[in-house]
């Protein structure tokens, strides 16, 4: 069997000519020297990186999919639903969920950006404009190896030497190629994984180097900007747990954005490019995932009109697949305060009362929302549990986490005395805030803090306690990569049975 990462090496990338990022009208493949001689048809490149990212099988539904069926907020019903090997703990070696997809979408944006990267210095045209595509290209393919670090690797504290859990077993990362060149050689020689800490670093230097291209560009709709990448990099620093480095990223993610009101949340959080918006990925009814949409997976449509006697009831329980349920501790959470406008998000489905959550809605189609890659609480959350890790400025922790705190519930947060319980009401709040944006699973992981889950659906007694002990808390690396790369068979995951040729 041939592997399909290094299938890409070899292939031309079918890129895609549009004015708006995610339009999929085709564009023919055509050289690079002809493709890369203006900033016009290097603009082309990008979009086709972007279209790259925006599908099913990554920030369209799988990276948001696989956080939410592994942590502890949602259930996935056992008749046959997508993510429910992963939301079971049941991936192997051999019947990997959709570690396989994974795997090759993130390689195949990887390939494209790296195309792009290596060809942009053929571009002629202002050199602003140049630096800018450079930039965006480069932090995409940035934020792809933090995403693989995150499927396929575990995070610092187990994998990096001095991590609080540091274990020499899972220290791998994931195979890094940074050039065309690299590609080439991998046709040839399948790679081997690097170690996790040095991807670590080769993220934030990228990152940071992307942020210095982005400096002073204006982002269009729909794309990555400085302030977006530097969001991200934070993301990164707090994994790593480098407090004073997570806060120099963070506040340069801040300005031109601000909290919803709290009156204003229900009728405009779901909203494209709302005043908290950062970075998120756009469609739009001529341009959109259909059934694969994250909103399809999750729930059915439901009336959606605050103050409407229906407002939160199903509205056509024939469209949408509904496989996810939030479970008794998601309800609960979301309701612990009074008042907290984001009990609006708790709706029906097909699965019972209360167990839909309405985190997105589509406008004019169940299927069509944007999907959120950065927004202002999550950097505000970010730089709140930094201050109070750091601990030399517990003011300055609890004014980051109020911002959210106050807007959502109306109520000025009062912070308790310790860095260690606002960390505690940090975490709290990120998992109210950031539900089914991918963050509540690794930011247990992250810190290496054990959860449970309801037994429900395809959550056994078996695996309604997460330690991460279990080898499915990261996807084994796919059967594929195996097949074609004996460079990476002695590599595998910890608990996954080890390559067997035949298999």
């Amino acid at each position: 069997m041939k592997n399909k990462l290094l299938i890409i090496t070899l292939l031309l990338a079918v890129l895609w000519s549009c004015d708006d990022v995610l339009d999929k009208q085709p564009y023919t493949s055509i050289p690079d020297s002809e493709m890369f001689t203006d900033t016009e048809g290097a603009q082309q490149a990008l979009n086709g990186i972007y279209n790259e990212i925006s599908g099913a099988d990554y920030y369209g539904r799988l990276i948001y999919a696989f956080e939410g069926s592994k942590g502890p907020d949602f259930y996935v019903e056992d008749t046959g639903n997508r993510f429910q090997e992963e939301n079971g703990y049941r991936e192997s070696s051999t019947l990997d969920g959709y570690a396989n997809d994974a795997w090759d979408k993130i390689y195949s944006t990887i390939f494209l950006c790296n195309k792009m990267l290596a060809n942009i210095d053929l571009t002629e045209g202002e050199a602003d404009e140049i630096r800018r595509l450079r930039g965006e290209a480069l932090a995409i393919r940035t934020l792809a190896y933090f995403d693989l670090m995150r499927l396929f690797a575990y995070p610092p504290t187990f994998s990096v030497p001095g991590g609080a859990n540091y274990n020499d077993q899972y220290k791998w990362g994931v195979p890094l190629l940074l050039s065309q060149e690299d590609h080439i050689n991998a046709s040839i020689e399948g790679p081997k994984r690097v170690e996790a800490a040095a991807c670590y670093a080769q993220i934030t230097s990228d990152f940071e180097e992307a942020a210095g291209y982005l400096d002073g560009t204006s982002a269009a709709s729909g794309t990555i900007s400085y302030e977006a990448v530097n969001a991200i990099l934070a993301r990164v620093y707090l994994y790593m747990g480098e407090w004073s480095k997570v806060i120099t990223a963070g506040e340069k993610a801040l300005g031109g954005t601000s909290m919803l009101g709290y009156a204003a949340y229900t009728s405009n959080y779901f909203k494209p490019y709302n005043s908290e918006s950062i970075w998120e990925i756009e469609y739009s009814l001529a341009d959109n995932l259909g059934s694969n949409s994250l909103n399809h997976l999750t729930r059915n449509p439901t009336v959606d009109i605050p103050g409407d006697p229906n407002d939160g009831t199903i509205a056509d329980d024939g469209i949408g697949y509904a496989g996810y349920g939030g479970n008794i501790y998601l309800g609960a959470l979301l309701n612990e305060v009074d008042g907290d406008v984001r009990q609006y998000l708790i709706c029906d489905n097909e699965l019972g009362d209360d167990t839909g959550i309405r985190k997105y809605i589509g406008d004019g189609n169940h299927s069509v929302h944007n999907i959120y890659m950065v927004r202002l609480p999550e950097v505000y959350l970010t730089l709140a549990e930094a201050y109070a890790e750091q601990g030399t400025d517990l003011g300055k922790a609890a004014e980051y986490m109020n911002h959210v705190y106050e807007a959502r519930t109306n109520v000025e947060y009062t912070a308790p005395a310790t860095g260690d319980l606002i960390v505690a009401d940090v975490l709290k709040e990120r998992r109210k805030e950031l539900v089914l944006e991918g963050h509540t699973f690794w930011d247990h992981f992250r810190r290496a803090i054990p959860f449970d889950r309801e037994a429900e659906g395809n959550v056994s007694n078996d695996v309604a306690h997460i330690d991460y002990t279990q080898p499915q808390v990261v996807y084994p690396i796919p059967m594929n990569e195996m097949e074609a790369n004996p460079n990476i068979r002695d590599q595998q995951n910890p608990g996954y049975a080890p390559y067997a040729a035949g298999e």
